[in-house]
């Protein structure tokens, strides 16, 4: 179980680890490879409009979700047992406790 003091702190010493950043440029390339294939099915689909923001519904396996976050399953914040979420894109994290 990792221990976080300050979830803050933590997420910028881990974004100024190279190897960190080196995953999450990896994941701004896949995620961009996803939402390309995405925007392609929704045009031959006949779609009329295109939604870029939003997670495909039809995306069964939560390809784009998986892309865009990494998760640490076993942390403490404040005393409290969770696990913190990191937004590969905007290399943000958050505390979501159990």
């Amino acid at each position: 179980m990792i221990e976080i003091a300050n979830l803050e702190e933590w997420t910028k010493e881990y974004f100024s680890d190279p190897e960190n950043q080196k995953k999450a440029e990896k994941a701004c390339e896949r995620y961009d490879r996803l939402m390309v294939k995405n925007i392609k099915r929704q045009l031959s689909g006949g779609a009329e409009k295109i939604f870029l923001n939003e997670e495909p519904a039809d995306d069964p396996g939560k390809c784009m979700e998986k892309a865009k976050y990494e998760v640490i399953p076993f942390a403490k914040v404040d005393g409290k047992k969770g696990k913190v979420k990191i937004n590969m894109l905007d290399q943000t994290a958050e505390f979501v406790s159990e």
